[in-house]
């Protein structure tokens, strides 16, 4: 993996502890800081052909990936994410978990859902982070008892009526120490968080690919007018992976 920008000193592979550097940014004091982490076709498609940005990803996204996750206190994704993708509870990976000293071993998983509803894979028991339910108000009471029997009553955060009060609930999490947020999609929960201005950074791959067709793009939003500015730029293998900070 190459560094485009900003211009390294010395040309060449980067060095995983360069790759930290580059990521491994603190919170502001008594703050925190909320990254959204998509991947692209070159043609702007969110998913492959089967709807899963899993079949965009390259070898160099996934090792950025991984990082991110190293990084973060807990990773924000919506419910249909979560099945679509089949999500478990987070493992990092051991070549990052130097990020993990005098944290948690694995990041939490933060589930964004109207239902109330856990789904099932995040249930498991073993090895890997903790899990949060981010649901409503209004949420059938008898799923809210059957996800918090499953994950802990302490572990469901009920924030908003009819959706789910994203600012409010980021304002919980961090209330838990959880100040490195991780958004992993999909395009509804990003579009939502950019538009309501609580997204800090950008994480975008252009994966080299070209799809066509009706995909979706990686934010889903009608009213939105932001811009970002470029903070760093990777390559390798006809891969870009860029991280922009929000403005």
């Amino acid at each position: 993996m190459r560094q485009l920008l900003p211009v390294p000193k010395r040309s060449g592979d980067v060095s995983d502890a360069a790759l930290i550097d580059l990521y491994d940014i603190a919170p502001p004091p008594g703050g925190r800081l909320v990254r959204l982490n998509m991947v692209s076709t070159l043609d702007g498609a969110a998913t492959g052909q089967d709807g899963l940005s899993g079949t965009i990803n390259t070898p160099s996204d996934s090792a950025v990936f991984a990082l991110l996750r190293a990084w973060a206190d807990v990773i924000l994704v919506g419910a249909g994410t979560v099945r679509a993708e089949s999500y478990a509870p987070a493992v990092v990976d051991e070549r990052w978990r130097s990020l993990r000293e005098d944290r948690e071993a694995h990041p939490t998983i933060a589930v964004v859902t109207r239902s109330g509803i856990v789904p099932s894979r995040l249930r498991t028991e073993g090895e890997g982070g903790p899990v949060i339910l981010l649901t409503t108000t209004d949420a059938d009471p008898d799923a809210v008892a059957e996800s918090g029997r499953a994950i802990g009553t302490d572990h469901v955060v009920q924030q908003g009526d009819s959706s789910v009060d994203l600012a409010a609930s980021l304002g919980a999490l961090a209330e838990r120490g959880l100040t490195r947020v991780l958004c992993e999609g999909g395009p509804t929960l990003a579009g939502e968080l950019v538009t309501l201005g609580l997204v800090d950074e950008l994480c975008l791959t252009w994966s080299p690919l070209l799809r066509a067709g009706h995909g979706p793009r990686i934010l889903d939003s009608e009213e939105l007018e932001s811009k970002g500015a470029l903070a760093s730029l990777l390559h390798e293998d006809d891969t870009l992976i860029g991280r922009w900070r929000i403005v």
